[in-house]
């Protein structure tokens, strides 16, 4: 008929014959326009909980793992390191000019490293000799070279050492030499990460999980305990600490505070000046052989914009040209070759104080050796099945023993930038 049509009636759309209450419990969805849910849905899952932890996490120990670590038979470690032998001698106070002779006050430091009958340099390049060391009073004696009157000295000159001297026909020997070392030490800490599970919940996600949650959280936990060792790697402090239940424990000393309490190199600079800082930190901490490799850490924003500094004056780009070459892998300064790592956790607030996301730290890796007690363990606890304890769950735990000795740490060092 005309007029007519099939569709004469029409569902109405909040009716349970529509699909817009026909959702999962827990739907997002439902709960946010106010639909309906069943539990003749289900939820679709995805099989796989994805990963979204930054990727650079590790590099430093890998680097670190290229090195055999040493095994000591204890928890606490010494060690030794050959200072360089030889130190200039800082003055302490004004003395005068124009004598043939001085008595010069200095630091007790250098009262223990010169000798009599050492030729010194004064500051504006003129030799001298001492001729008396007095340890009680922290002077020393110079006398000037024939025909010559001494300079005058401020407070923090410094007189290099030139040289012995002998005169011809002599009965003694002035100059005793005996090399000197400095003793360093660490403490190795002991680390242990776990997850528990009931016996009924681990059967649960076992037989009726919708995804890879028991497998994963194995995975975080190796990645946990990576992180404890890398972060203590950088920032322990050596020493002791009190635990929830009253025990003590050694913690073991990390790069940063061991730079620090040596009084390694550093610079704090503006992101200006950031490679004029780079250049100057490598030069002030070259103690390895010509064209050492050395590594320097920091986040990638900040090696990014280094490797744009050096770029920027010489990169040119042309028409056919379809990508922006922006970042350099490293540094070749010729007494140094400098290899950059990015490290995205500097920028991590769960781990580090924030002035780690503006911090580049050079290393002499060489200098730096792991330290274990105890090789890795991983295990799984007994439950009630499995007899031997009463327990109604199941532990899965790592532990490891770490530490590590630094040679020389003056040969590395840092900059922040402010």
């Amino acid at each position: 008929m005309a007029g007519s049509s099939l569709f004469t009636a029409s569902v109405p759309a909040q009716s349970k014959f529509s699909n817009l209450d026909l959702n999962s419990i827990g739907s997002t969805y439902a709960q946010q326009f106010g639909h309906g849910t069943t539990a003749l849905i289900a939820r679709v899952v995805h099989n796989l909980i994805y990963n979204a932890a930054p990727k650079q996490f590790y590099p430093e120990l890998r680097i670190l793992g290229m090195k055999t670590p040493d095994k000591i038979t204890t928890d606490e470690f010494f060690y030794h390191e050959k200072a360089y032998g030889r130190d200039p001698i800082v003055a302490t106070a004004i003395v005068a000019a124009g004598t043939s002779t001085q008595v010069v006050p200095v630091t007790p430091a250098s009262t223990d490293v010169i000798t009599v009958d050492t030729i010194v340099v004064y500051p504006n390049n003129q030799k001298a000799t001492v001729t008396a060391v007095n340890k009680g009073a922290n002077t020393i004696t110079i006398t000037a070279m024939t025909g010559q009157l001494l300079p005058g000295v401020s407070a923090n000159d410094v007189l290099a050492n030139l040289s012995s001297v002998e005169a011809d026909g002599a009965n003694s020997i002035s100059q005793y030499f005996r090399a000197t070392t400095i003793e360093r030490y660490n403490f190795v800490q002991l680390f242990v990460k776990a997850i528990r599970f009931g016996k009924l919940e681990l059967y649960k996600y076992m037989n009726a999980g919708t995804t890879d949650y028991i497998s994963v959280n194995r995975k975080e936990m190796l990645d946990q305990h990576r992180i404890d060792l890398s972060n203590a790697y950088w920032n322990g402090d050596r020493g002791e600490v009190t635990l929830s239940n009253g025990a003590k424990a050694k913690t073991m000393g990390g790069v940063f505070p061991l730079m620090q309490a040596a009084g390694s190199f550093n610079i704090a600079t503006s992101a200006a000046n950031l490679s004029a800082a780079v250049e100057n930190l490598a030069l002030n901490t070259e103690f390895g052989a010509w064209g050492d490799t050395r590594y320097l850490y920091g986040a990638n924003r900040h090696l990014l914009a280094l490797s744009k500094q050096y770029r920027a004056s010489l990169q040119r780009y042309y028409v056919g040209d379809k990508k922006a070459e922006l970042y350099f892998e490293g540094i070749e300064m010729g007494s140094t070759r400098i290899v950059f790592v990015p490290m995205k956790r500097f920028e991590d607030s769960a781990s580090f104080s924030p002035a780690w996301a503006n911090r580049l730290i050079l290393l002499d890796q060489e200098s730096i050796t792991p330290v274990i007690a105890l090789e890795e363990e991983m295990g799984t606890t007994l439950d009630r099945r499995s007899g031997g304890t009463l327990n109604n769950f199941v532990d899965e735990w790592i532990s490891a023993t770490f530490s590590l000795k630094f040679n020389n740490p003056l040969a590395s060092g840092w900059v922040d930038i402010l």
